[in-house]
């Protein structure tokens, strides 16, 4: 089921339109003039109390989430050495934004539980949707605090009425476990109260598409178990906790299975379904389970995908810049790694036979990179991206670390919509996925594992991999020989998750979850490459160049008077028509790995910083609420 924005945009417009005061909605302005009573039995009122709830809801499921992975190479050396430190200052926190602070949740969850006193006045028709929504994003913002900070205050009751920011919560933090038991009490009655698609984006009469139903509410229910049953939480094995995460996720699965939701497998001519479904926005419900939707004229994306777009298609920044780190993690072209492939693996020329994946989502020195022309550009069939370094000429924001005025090296090229120009961004309308049918299945693989099903598990990877392409050389996609270890099942899962869910702001969580700061440790610092033309292999190739409206040959770079883009231009135009491209790249270009900042200190982040601390500013205005053990103070968020 998807967003959709154009509806949330009218409604808000309604909600905005109704001013008032009375004490007890003295914090939801939009209520002002409106007598309790009447909020609270009409059912157009009721609904558009809980609409106010889906921009929180939405604008937490972002690509803000991704920063400060091996998915953004900008800049983020720099944060997770400072991950270490800095911690406990008031309003402070690791700096990986995969967090929720007190003043941001409380808010939320107070103007919910007023919703809960107030609601049964009502005796309208579809109360219960109405209802098993707030449950729903109750369990949310509790969820959100304590993937955070393990156990916080659960707050029943309507605090601080008269104050917009309920600051003083004036009790203790409950256990994490009383917390975990209570958002899978929540959810379970959102999962009762909330409506069934009967098949893949199917219209619910009389409930805006835009709305959760049940089968989103099951899987994130499961999630939450997941957390619960994680290192993060259990630093040893529960395995009651596995199974119940195992037994929601499955059914979960079984409820989308029964209604034909599935993995989306459909090529669009010549591009494959794992980039295809970016634009299929109908047969991609088969999979988007959950998505944020923007809708052309209404509302569009440009914001979310406009800074990842290369300078000359209408980048604004280079947002999204892949690390060599990132590069490193994709497998072989038959799903193994570049140690026991079938397939031979080329340090200078990285990109060959590889995961078909690692093309879809990077975009690198040289590689095919195709938009439309717009009516004032140079026509370019050919177009690839350069982002080279040199004297005379440069690509596209390329890697100097001297201005950090680029990415690594790289590009992402995910969700990026190619088929519009730079002058039609405004048209931009590319959804953004929060739960897609593959999330499932690596969910189900990882439960699995944990559970000791290893027979189940190649059955969840193996049509993730079939779909991106992965040439099925041993039968099982590259799985055929992993043992039924826990250890190893449990690094190839990540490593899928890492892979498949690129730029969908999950890494982050991951890292977090199952308390991955090792691969930080083990990579010291964030690496990028930095191609480097070498202008006596270009002018080698007498390059034919546009000039004054007519076609020269380019006899050395060094006299070079024209756009960069000309060049670009015929660099591509030669690399398409020469027999050998990857030779001629070896001709005309040198690739070096260096590091990202040499500057700042080695990678080092330690596992105890996956819970963040209570910030100091919060446990002055809220003595009750204690520190962490690993802060210094007496409360233990772990479960065992």
């Amino acid at each position: 089921m998807k967003l959709n924005i154009k509806s949330l945009v009218i409604l808000f417009g309604i909600i905005m339109s109704l001013m008032s005061c009375s004490k007890v909605f003295d914090d939801i302005t939009q209520y002002k003039s409106l007598d309790p009573g009447m909020v609270w039995t009409d059912a157009t009122y009721t609904t558009q109390y809980i609409n106010k709830f889906y921009s929180g809801l939405y604008g937490n499921f972002t690509k803000n989430d991704a920063p400060a992975t091996e998915e953004f190479g900008l800049w983020q050396q720099n944060t997770w050495t400072q991950f270490n430190t800095d911690q406990i200052a008031a309003g402070s926190s690791s700096g990986i934004q995969a967090y929720t602070s007190f003043s941001t949740a409380y808010p939320q969850i107070r103007d919910l539980n007023r919703f809960f006193e107030n609601v049964d006045q009502g005796t309208y028709a579809g109360k219960k949707y109405l209802k098993g929504q707030a449950f729903f994003m109750l369990a949310h913002w509790y969820f959100r605090l304590v993937r955070t900070y393990g156990g916080v205050p659960i707050v029943k009751g309507v605090i601080n009425a008269s104050n917009p920011d309920p600051q003083a919560l004036g009790q203790p933090r409950n256990t994490t476990l009383e917390c975990f038991n209570y958002m899978v009490q929540l959810m379970d009655s959102a999962i009762v109260n909330l409506p069934e698609p009967t098949a893949p984006g199917a219209a619910i009469s009389g409930y805006e598409k835009f709305r959760v139903t049940k089968p989103v509410a099951m899987i994130v229910k499961a999630e939450i178990l997941m957390w619960k049953a994680s290192p993060i939480f259990c630093t040893t094995p529960n395995a009651t906790y596995w199974t119940d995460a195992y037994n929601a996720m499955s059914a979960a699965k079984t409820w989308l299975d029964s209604k034909g939701y599935g993995l989306y497998t459909t090529f669009r001519g010549t591009t494959p379904p794992y980039t295809a479904m970016f634009y299929d926005e109908a047969g991609a419900k088969k999979e988007w389970i959950w998505a944020q939707e923007f809708t052309y004229p209404t509302t569009n994306s440009g914001g979310l995908y406009k800074g990842m777009r290369p300078s000359q298609q209408g980048g604004d920044s280079e947002a999204a810049a892949p690390t060599y780190n990132m590069v490193q993690r994709y497998m072989m072209a038959d799903g193994k790694d570049t140690l026991t492939s079938s397939f031979t693996y080329d340090r200078k020329l990285y990109w060959k036979n590889r995961d078909p994946r690692f093309r879809q989502t990077i975009a690198y020195n040289g590689s095919r990179y195709g938009f439309p022309s717009n009516p004032t550009a140079l026509v370019n069939p050919n177009r690839r991206e350069w982002t080279f370094m040199g004297v005379t000429v440069k690509g596209d924001k390329p890697f100097d670390p001297t201005t950090r005025g680029g990415g690594f090296g790289f590009l992402n090229r995910k969700g990026i919509d190619t088929t519009l120009h730079n002058q039609e961004l405004d048209k931009i309308a590319t959804d953004w996925p929060i739960y897609r049918y593959a999330e499932v299945l690596l969910n189900m693989a990882e439960c699995a594992v944990e559970t000791g099903k290893y027979s189940e598990v190649k059955g969840y990877l193996t049509p993730i991999r079939a779909r991106a392409g992965i040439v099925n050389v041993d039968g099982s996609y590259g799985l055929a020989s992993v043992p039924d270890n826990r250890a190893t099942w449990i690094k190839i899962i990540m490593n899928e998750r890492f892979v498949e869910l690129a730029y969908e702001g999950k890494r982050v969580f991951d890292i977090k979850r199952r308390v991955l700061f090792g691969d930080f440790r083990e990579y010291k610092y964030l690496l990028g490459v930095q191609a480097t033309v070498n202008d006596a292999g270009v002018d080698a190739l007498k390059l034919k160049v546009p000039r004054n409206g007519a076609t020269i040959v380019l006899a050395k770079l060094s006299s070079l008077s024209l756009a960069y883009e000309d060049v670009w231009k015929a660099l591509s135009d030669t690399m398409a028509t020469t027999a050998n491209p990857d030779q001629l790249y070896q001709q005309i270009m040198t690739d070096r790995v260096i590091i990202g900042d040499g500057g700042k200190t080695v990678l080092n982040p330690w596992d105890q910083n996956a819970l963040e601390p209570i910030p100091s500013g919060t446990l002055l205005t809220d003595p009750k609420v204690e520190q962490s053990k690993d802060y210094g103070g007496p409360f233990n968020p772990k479960l065992n």
